[in-house]
């Protein structure tokens, strides 16, 4: 499970027991600003992840990146930043409350843009 923190970092628990029981969450090494996440599993097991990767805590929610495990959340790599920061605006740039699902090899997200309306990205990946 992963889990926004206010330590800076998304974490994660692991449970070995189908979800009856969880170990104490830690660091995945993933910048967060304690701001929303959402991830799916897709049918191949690779995690798609959606989150704003910056390092301060309460900080921007800009930009909001798409990236991906392979192995279960050990590892990740960026696959697209989906919104970019631009220098000098980040206090009116927000992309946040972010929402993913999957069908197949589509990827359907969903997010807040500057909290004023709602953006749709529909990205196919490739296999």
């Amino acid at each position: 499970m992963l889990l926004r923190s206010n330590l800076g970092y998304i974490y994660r628990s692991d449970s070995e027991d189908y979800g009856r029981t969880w170990c104490n969450a830690y660091s995945t090494g993933l910048f967060n600003p304690n701001s929303g996440i959402d991830a799916v599993k897709m049918d191949d097991g690779t995690i798609m992840l959606l989150s704003n990767p910056i390092k301060n805590n309460w900080g921007y929610r800009a930009p909001l990146d798409l990236t991906y495990s392979k192995d279960n959340g050990k590892t990740w790599s960026l696959l697209k930043t989906l919104e970019e920061t631009v220098e000098g605006k980040e206090e009116e740039l927000e992309y946040s409350y972010p929402a993913i699902t999957s069908v197949g090899n589509k990827l359907y997200m969903t997010y807040t843009y500057n909290r004023l309306s709602i953006a749709y990205w529909e990205i196919t990946i490739e296999e």
